[in-house]
């Protein structure tokens, strides 16, 4: 999978924020912090079939159907915004005039910009 960007602080960005968002994946996953949604799901729901009446039914069924639906839910939400699917590599992202090119844009070089001492030309 390869991964462009049309102009080098996007391209330095995301090479950043790669790096930072594995690190506090990394810091979640050693902490156990991660985990701390999955016990508050569960001890609401606990909480929530408690406090209803005797005529909702088996309080036990209905309390863990409903845990297991919103457990599921927070797996799906773990998996999309939290576990790094790309791993850092200068070979998955690359730098792409291409595009600009087509639609006629002029992205300066770094050395035009206020960037010429952070990057080096293609």
């Amino acid at each position: 999978m390869t991964l462009f960007t049309t102009d080098y602080l996007e391209y330095y960005l995301t090479l950043v924020s790669w790096v930072v968002h594995n690190g506090i994946w990394a810091v979640l996953v050693s902490s156990g912090v991660f985990a701390i949604p999955f016990v508050a799901i569960i001890i609401q729901e606990w909480l929530k079939a408690r406090a209803e009446g005797a005529d909702e039914g088996n309080k036990g069924v209905l309390s863990s159907a409903r845990i297991e639906n919103r457990v599921w839910v927070a797996i799906v939400v773990v998996m999309f915004a939290g576990i790094p699917f790309i791993d850092v590599d200068l070979n998955t992202i690359k730098y792409d005039q291409a595009r600009s090119a087509q639609c006629q844009v002029s992205v300066p070089q770094p050395s035009d910009t206020g960037w010429s001492q952070s990057f080096l030309d293609p």
